[in-house]
Parts: structure tokens; C-alpha cells; sequence
């Protein structure tokens, strides 16, 4: 069995002397998981995908094996580090160039316009996970929507800033449309009525749709229940309401995730105003890569008595 991977070789699931059965049976199905899906993952989605596949019970002691597994496989070589990511922890630094020609070129290759300037919807993506930033960034970043990393329940100066953009955007004669992506659970409930409330208190005019975890998403893709904690004081009227199934975000397959959040995107966009704007973009690319290409020449021909 192979791991394949964009960012490092495919490497094989080796048997190790000393290691159990049920520890090769689980590093086998962690990299059946990794297999599957060819982003970076967090711990967490690995241990709900390995749970889901009926590798392992869904239990804290068993995410703490699969915790020490994926770091003990990380160090032999049999997933490549890039595979796994930590969201909760940055690296913050200033972006630097060698020479303005580098610059120019970093330009050409970043620029894209609004692509929603003229669009009559605007979305807005809502995710309740930190951990899942990764999945979402890179299906927001194609189409240029906004992403909203919640973090549980959020402050009310994070809230003000959010209702802010929608009010201008309301301002502007924009329909705004938040796709939310949270928990099924007592918590990942009131946190979106909660959320909706206080946008809606700060005077914002929007729509919300949710886009998932979905009660029927648990037994479509076979999702581990996490179950109810008797101590929230919001079970009881959950559990009135959907029983005692719940299910955290992070257990929806990657690819099916990432999919869901464009379908959120693309269903809003009028494709004939887009592509107009994508047609724009490429021609000012374009011309930004040509400045690029003759940097130096342009840079000769600016100084006194320069010469092409």
C-alpha cells in the first residue's frame, strides 16, 4: 500500500519490528485515508475518516493513537510532514522581494479583479473549524469568496467587523448570502443562531443557508455520533428536536467537503458577468507578465538618457 502525495514521494506502509497488529492495521488505514484525498489534512479529519471506514471506535483514547501514530509516521517517512497541518498555529511575516523585477512578477502571477463587482449576490462562507481552514481557503481562494473562520463562538467586535462588510456591500445594492458550515450538535446549532442573531442586531440584511453537517449527512457517508454532552445546558432541547446523533464537521470526507463548499460559491454566481470579468483579468495579467518580461528594458529606458 502507497501513499501518494503532490507534496513528497509515494512512500510504502512499512512493517515495522515491534509494532502490534492492531497498530499496523491502523497506520495501514490512515494512509488508505490519506490515499483517498490529495490535500493536507488535520489530525482530527484523519481520525474521523479512519473512525468512519470502521478502522478504529470513535473514542478519546483512540484519537490519542491515532495522534501518535501519524507523528510516528511522520518520522519514519511514511507520510510526508506537508500532509498534515496544524491551523491552530501561524507563522506571521512581512512578504519581501530581491528586486522590484521580482515584485513585478509576484504581481503578475497574484492579481485577479473583484470577480464579484458585478455580481448581484455575494457569498459569504461561514466554517466553524479552524482545523478545516485549509479545505476551505482553497475553494474560496478559487472563486475569490470571503471565509469567516469562526472558531466556536465568536466575539462581538468579530461579529461588528463581519456585519460592517455586509452592511457596505448592502449599501451597494448587494444581496449578501451566508453559506454556513458547522457541527451537528447542540452547540454547532445555537452557535449559528447566535451568530445570525447578533449580525442581524449590528443592522446587516442577509441570507444564511446551511451548507453542512446535515443529520443526513451521518448516515449517508456512515459519520461516527459523538454524541450528546448531558452538562450543555442546549441538549435538552437538541435532543427534542433531532435525538441524540450528532456529528462534528471534520468527519465529512475532505473531497466531498471541498465540493460542497464550491457548490455554496457557484450556485450564487451569474456566470455571463463572471466570465466577463475573468476575460478582463486575464488580458491585465497579460500585460503585467510583458512588463515583467522586459523589466530591465523599461527600467533603462526611465533613466536619463536611457536606451531601450
Amino acid at each position: 500500500m502507497t501513499l501518494a502525495s503532490k507534496s513528497g514521494p509515494a512512500t510504502d506502509c512499512v512493517r515495522h519490528r515491534g509494532l502490534g497488529r492492531r497498530t499496523h492495521e491502523l497506520r495501514d488505514a490512515i494512509v488508505r485515508v490519506l490515499d483517498g484525498f490529495d490535500g493536507s489534512m488535520s489530525t482530527r479529519q484523519v481520525f474521523y475518516q479512519v473512525v468512519s471506514i470502521g478502522a478504529i471506535e470513535n473514542s478519546p483514547a483512540n484519537y490519542d493513537r491515532v495522534q501518535r501514530a501519524i507523528v510516528a509516521m511522520r518520522r519514519d517517512g511514511t507520510i510526508p510532514y506537508a500532509r498534515i497541518v496544524d491551523r491552530t498555529r501561524r507563522k506571521y511575516q512581512r512578504a519581501a522581494w530581491d528586486s522590484a523585477e521580482e515584485a513585478v512578477g509576484a504581481l503578475h502571477s497574484q492579481y485577479r479583479r473583484d470577480l464579484w463587482a458585478d455580481q448581484p449576490t455575494v457569498v459569504h462562507v461561514a466554517c466553524e473549524k479552524q482545523a478545516l481552514e485549509g479545505i476551505f481557503a482553497a475553494a474560496c481562494d478559487e472563486y475569490g469568496a470571503s471565509l469567516w473562520i469562526l472558531r466556536g463562538f465568536i466575539s462581538e467586535g468579530f461579529v461588528w467587523e463581519w456585519a460592517e462588510d455586509i452592511r457596505a456591500l448592502n449599501a451597494a445594492g448587494k444581496r449578501v448570502v451566508i453559506a454556513f458550515f458547522g457541527d451537528f450538535d447542540p452547540s454547532g446549532l445555537d452557535l449559528e443562531r447566535d451568530l445570525l442573531d447578533r449580525l442581524d442586531g449590528f443592522g446587516a440584511e442577509f441570507e444564511c443557508f446551511r451548507w453542512g453537517i446535515h443529520r443526513e449527512d451521518i448516515d449517508e457517508y456512515g459519520i461516527p455520533s459523538v454524541g450528546v454532552k448531558a452538562t450543555d445546558s442546549r441538549t435538552k432541547r437538541f435532543v427534542a428536536e433531532h435525538g441524540t446523533v450528532t456529528a462534528e464537521l471534520d468527519a465529512l470526507p475532505p473531497a466531498v467537503l471541498r465540493k460542497r463548499v464550491k457548490d455554496a460559491i457557484v450556485d450564487e454566481i451569474d456566470p455571463t458577468a463572471w466570465n466577463r470579468l475573468v476575460e478582463i483579468t486575464n488580458i491585465e495579467r497579460e500585460s503585467m507578465a510583458h512588463v515583467a518580461r522586459n523589466w530591465n528594458s523599461i527600467v533603462a529606458m526611465a533613466r536619463p538618457g536611457g536606451e531601450p
